[in-house]
């Protein structure tokens, strides 16, 4: 009786393990992420990177400046990165929608202010929340704009009324004089503006709280500084008084003055909107140009206008085809702070020749916003434009319109130590600059660029004989380091100075459309020693095309990651040293990911889930007839398991991490060919194919080596009956049913 119940229970047992690792049960209970782990022999613990302090040789994060919030826990929790990037995107979904732009009731913040929260400022403090700019205004019911402009005076300590000896003097007479100016505005308008420049005003005044602690002779030295980008990468050039005035600023004081730039702006337009249709307003009579102690007062009618000034604080335009000269929307000195440019309607040129001017909604030591509302409009500028910032928040805002944007570097939603943002909400739209843009978050800064829809072509430089700026990754120099595209950029010190800053974030997103993305290298979802680098596309059937360290790539601490969610896509990674699609060096996390459509992938040497020195890697495509061409490099899930195994000591850190490479294209019938480079014919790839799965080491390896922590798996899923991706399911509600 005893035997038969312990045969009977050994059965049962036998039964119970072999149903627990059965590939099918499996199957049906798991994700596909989680089918990979489980196959490895891994959970969600083995995920991430938990740096400790007695990792030696390894740059601590607890003694790397700058670094930005996010970082820490996306690195040791890489299984967020999706949820992160996505709420960004239905920031912009949900409130650049025409029906909440159009709506009466949007709250106190409106929608350029929850944009900019929620893909800019959240991002660099946790002080705020998405709630409103506070704009107050008590206006005079008689004289408004008058009284608002004496209020100037009052606040910043200047002289209104001159006098002498007991009497009022003669002359000047500041209160008569813009009386008479005032007197052709109609009485509505000047409500508007009045309440505009009230709320600038407490914008200014933040910005000189912001500025309490800072040298004024050590900020003018950094007003010239204009190659952070170049320099920095490899810890070029030093500069000490950057680093005093990066932790003397009270960097949220002037944050909150954006906050009212941005949330002013939009009231503002609002308001001059609703009257444009007003026919008691003679528009073309609607002209005013006063100086005040903190910039100049512009409001310009309906005619084809040319403005350039070198001191503008207020700047509105009513409409007409326009043409801006200087640093319109944005700081032009230390001396004026604060500056806020409105355009409601025409088609527009903003042009800037200085490289040392900010423009078009740039700022240092400041804030800068620069609203465009509607009309075809063409951007020129050269460096910090474009939605940028050093040291403070840069915002360009252009609602509609098949628009041109051209600069050189720095900009089209760029920032080093602070926040710069670009929005484009619709039409056909044209990036070009040189490099450190497009959504780039330099030294301890928050870049992005968004463009809710549209078809649109990002390029940036690839080649170093169009703009010189080679990168030694690429063969001859050939290509550029382009530091675009969503890409996060660090200073790496330990090789020079000892003086190590963490990147910042960069962020790209594009929700809809059939987009072009030209690069060169570090571009499209890279980071690089603290920086993250995230790409989003919401939908659409894109062209990707750069080069090396791309498309989901990083080195040295970093994070990137490249989310496409639909379309029958292209990713084309062609230079000759390329490493990409999913591609990471040196304790870096790199996701991509793209969901459904046909897609094609072509790439000459290693990516597609390769990762080497203790980095992990995810690359999934779900769905979908999928191409890939390979040049026989190192693909699908490998890992350099022999190097540094065992590891020297320099390599001492690699003991305590996981390095983890997972290719997985799950469902359809896909295609893998081998690209040979001579003859450019393809043949089938002898490592992949569909329904394969390869361990890359085997367990036969891994006993072997004395550093055991290294996992790789490539895997083709022919037909998956499992749940979908829960790291990567849209989990959040979205304001409105119907895009538009």
């Amino acid at each position: 009786m005893k035997l038969t119940v312990v045969i009977i229970t050994v059965l049962m047992l036998t039964g119970l393990c072999n149903a627990q690792h059965d590939p099918e049960t499996e199957q049906n209970s798991q994700d596909a992420w989680q089918l990979m782990l489980s196959q490895l022999n891994l959970n969600e613990s083995n995920l991430g990177f938990k740096p400790k302090g007695y990792w030696t040789r390894y740059p601590d994060p607890k003694d790397i400046p700058f670094k930005l919030l996010a970082f820490d826990d996306l690195f040791a929790e890489p299984q967020r990165i999706y949820d992160f990037v996505k709420i960004m995107a239905l920031s912009v979904e949900d409130y650049l929608h025409p029906d909440y732009l159009s709506g009466s009731d949007r709250g106190h913040s409106k929608g350029l202010l929850k944009v900019a929260y929620y893909c800019g400022v959240r991002n660099a403090t946790a002080q705020f929340r998405d709630y409103s700019a506070s704009l107050w205004a008590e206006l005079d019911e008689e004289e408004p704009l008058l009284l608002a402009i004496k209020a100037i005076y009052n606040q910043t300590g200047r002289v209104y009324r001159y006098n002498a000896m007991g009497q009022a003097a003669d002359f000047p007479l500041l209160e008569r004089d813009f009386r008479q100016a005032i007197e052709p505005i109609n009485p509505q308008v000047r409500v508007a503006i009045a309440r505009t420049l009230l709320h600038l005003l407490e914008a200014h005044r933040f910005q000189q709280i912001g500025m309490r602690n800072v040298d004024y002779e050590k900020a003018l030295s950094c007003w010239r500084i204009r190659h952070l980008g170049e320099t920095e990468f490899d810890g070029l050039e030093y500069f000490p008084q950057l680093e005093d005035c990066a932790r003397n600023v009270d960097i949220n004081s002037i944050y909150y003055a954006g906050y009212k730039l941005l949330a002013s702006a939009e009231m503002l337009a609002d308001s001059l909107s609703a009257l444009l249709d007003d026919k008691g307003i003679n528009w073309k009579k609607q002209n005013l140009n006063v100086v005040t102690p903190i910039g100049r007062i512009v409001l310009s009618g309906s005619k084809n206008d040319v403005h350039q000034y070198s001191d503008a604080f207020l700047l509105v335009d009513f409409g007409g085809n326009d043409t801006y000269r200087g640093a319109i929307g944005s700081t032009p000195s230390l001396n004026i702070p604060i500056s806020l440019a409105v355009d409601l309607s025409g088609h527009d040129k903003y042009i800037n020749e200085d490289e040392y001017l900010p423009s078009q909604g740039a700022a240092i030591f400041g804030a800068g916003v620069l609203l465009d509302v509607s009309g075809d409009d063409i951007y020129r500028s050269k460096r910090l434009s474009q939605g940028a910032a050093m040291l403070g928040i840069g915002v360009l805002a252009d609602m509609e319109g098949d628009d041109e944007y051209h600069m050189w570097t720095s900009g089209q939603g760029g920032a080093y130590f602070g926040v710069g943002v670009a929005i484009d909400n619709s039409g056909d739209d044209k990036y070009t600059l040189w490099g450190d843009g497009q959504g780039y978050g330099g030294l301890g800064g928050v870049g992005t660029l968004i463009n809710r829809t549209g078809s649109d072509h990002y390029r940036c430089e690839p080649l170093s004989e169009n703009a010189f700026r080679p990168d030694y990754h690429s063969k001859d120099g050939k290509y550029n380091y382009s530091y675009s595209q969503g890409c996060g950029i660090g200073r790496r010190g330990d090789i020079t100075d000892g003086h190590s800053w963490a990147g910042g974030m960069g962020t790209i997103i594009d929700l809809r459309g059939d987009d072009l993305y030209e690069s060169a290298n570090w571009s499209l979802g890279c980071g690089y020693w603290y920086g993250m680098g995230f790409a989003y596309d919401g939908g659409g059937d894109d062209v990707y095309r750069s080069a090396n360290w791309t498309q989901a790539s990083g080195a040295h601490f970093g994070i990137g990651a490249l989310i496409d969610e639909g379309g029958n896509d292209e990713h084309i990674v062609h230079g000759h040293q390329s490493a990409g699609l999913g591609f990471g060096h040196d304790f870096t996390i790199s996701l991509l990911l793209n969901r459904g459509g046909n897609d094609k992938y072509r790439i000459r040497k290693d990516g597609l889930g390769y990762a080497i020195n203790m980095s992990q890697v995810f690359f999934f495509d779900t769905e979908g007839e999928d191409r890939y061409v390979t040049g026989g490099g190192r693909n699908y899930g490998r890992n350099n398991f022999r190097q540094y195994n065992p590891p020297i000591i320099g390599a001492f850190q690699m003991l305590f991490a996981d390095q983890i490479c997972l290719f997985a294209d799950v469902q359809g019938k896909d295609s893998y060919l081998r690209l040979d480079s001579d003859t450019e014919k393809t043949n089938p790839d002898p490592d992949m194919a569909d329904g394969v799965e390869f361990y890359f080491p085997t367990d036969a390896q891994r006993d072997s080596l004395s550093n055991k922590r290294y996992y790789g798996l490539g895997k083709d899923i022919e037909e998956f009956n499992g749940p979908e991706i829960e790291a990567f399911r849209d989990k959040m509600k979205k304001r409105f049913e119907e895009f538009k």
